[in-house]
């Protein structure tokens, strides 16, 4: 008796442990997420703060249109310029005294691994750039449009964000060096992914998000397109066969109503089943996807079809003697609705997929526009013989080295 009581003590101390060690787990995924807890930022003695911002995409994946979220790793560079680490050397500087720019990812929901570190990229005798460097990996949420599922694309977005407020701080693309994003490392077979990259700051209006106060946003997104043909195979093209399928009770007598009820009636419980595969595929969306408005007209026809099963005798009788030219008429009826909904689908399609590949070329070549003459900048630099310490010409020459320190961080 003692035993068990002893057991049970145990048991329950373990369960405990281990509810403990759960509750652990999620308070430093929390930290992780929020950037554990923070004092009141340190205003920066200079007014507001201009910090340049590049990204790398690392790797992508994991895009999962019922969660809407996406998988990826990055790498992300913010630089900014600080007067007050003039003399100071990367190793002995307390930088939890020294401005930060209070980042954090609006739109992370699972933090698999996140890194981050500061460097000084450039010193003169009245300015430093000093350089934070983020490494992730991370679930982010996306807001996933389907209404031309399963001939659509998405666009995938990382928002970043500062506790700073608008008056404190600025975001600009970093002009000098391009973000990019790595094909070799994506890993979702259902989609094709977009080699190019769309970063732009945002700053929010309190009408829009009903905050006290404004803060800046930087939107970095890119872009993957659906591949569509398992779709038309497993999908489309079973249930046009299956719609073909229902003209075969029309081989049967029309006396025999009760065969062709049999023949449309499990057809159509087929196209039911197949209702439930394509949703099961998709998020609970409040409108119909382009997949829904076919599957429920297929459905629509082989319910006409039922019904002229069993109206035919009688409207024969009623219009004249001769059954079988009505029932031929029914049949020219409907199988030009088949043919009339798989012609306006087919043409819908093509043209929501010529319509995604013009819009995503023309944001591809805006993208190849935006390459930095990086040898060009090299040539004006070192034309420049005078020492100058403006904030535009510190941040190119600390962004040029930047770009080598990018590739080899996406290497590894």
């Amino acid at each position: 008796m003692v035993d068990e009581e002893s057991r049970k003590r145990e048991d329950c101390l373990e369960s405990i442990v281990k509810s403990l060690e759960v509750v652990k787990q999620k308070l430093e995924q929390l930290q992780i997420n929020t950037g554990g807890e923070k004092e009141e930022p340190r205003e920066h003695p200079h007014g507001k703060i201009e910090c340049r911002v590049r990204c790398t995409i690392i790797s992508l994946g994991l895009i999962d249109t019922i969660k809407q979220e996406f998988w990826a790793e990055i790498y992300l560079s913010v630089t900014w310029i600080d007067n007050d680490l003039k003399g100071q050397n990367v190793g002995d500087v307390d930088w939890s005294k020294y401005w930060d720019p209070q980042l954090y990812f609006v739109n992370a929901v699972h933090v698999d691994h996140k890194e981050q570190w500061h460097t000084i990229t450039e010193k003169t005798a009245d300015s430093t750039i000093v350089k934070l460097s983020i490494r992730m990996r991370a679930n982010f949420k996306s807001i996933m449009k389907l209404h031309s599922f399963p001939f659509d694309y998405q666009e995938l977005t990382i928002k970043l964000m500062s506790d700073w407020k608008v008056g404190k701080l600025r975001f600009v693309r970093d002009r000098d060096t391009q973000d990019y994003i790595r094909s070799d490392t994506f890993t979702d077979s259902e989609w094709t992914l977009r080699k190019h990259v769309l970063a732009k700051p945002l700053e929010e209006k309190r009408e829009q998000t009903g905050a006290r106060s404004e803060f800046p946003h930087y939107h970095i997104s890119f872009h993957v397109e659906r591949y569509y043909a398992p779709y038309l195979l497993n999908i489309i093209l079973v249930m046009f066969v299956i719609s073909c399928l229902g003209f075969t009770s029309f081989a049967i007598p029309i006396e025999q109503v009760e065969a062709r009820f049999g023949v449309n009636v499990a057809l159509l419980l087929t196209a039911v089943a197949y209702k439930f595969v394509v949703n099961a595929k998709l998020p609970t969306v409040p409108y119909l996807t382009l997949m829904d408005k076919y599957v429920l007209w297929i459905l629509i026809l082989h319910a006409l079809m039922v019904i002229q099963n069993a109206v035919c005798l009688p409207l024969a009788s009623f219009v004249t003697r001769s059954t079988t030219i009505v029932d031929h008429v029914c049949a020219a009826v409907l199988g030009g609705l088949v043919l009339l909904v798989n012609g306006v689908f087919l043409v819908i399609a093509l043209k929501k997929t010529r319509r995604t590949d013009k819009h995503l070329t023309e944001l591809e070549n805006k993208y190849e526009t935006r390459r930095p003459r990086e040898n060009s900048n090299k040539v004006s630099r070192k034309q420049q013989t005078e020492p100058s310490h403006s904030y535009n010409r510190l941040l190119h020459s600390a962004a040029e080295r930047d770009v080598e320190e990018g590739k080899a961080c996406s290497v590894s």
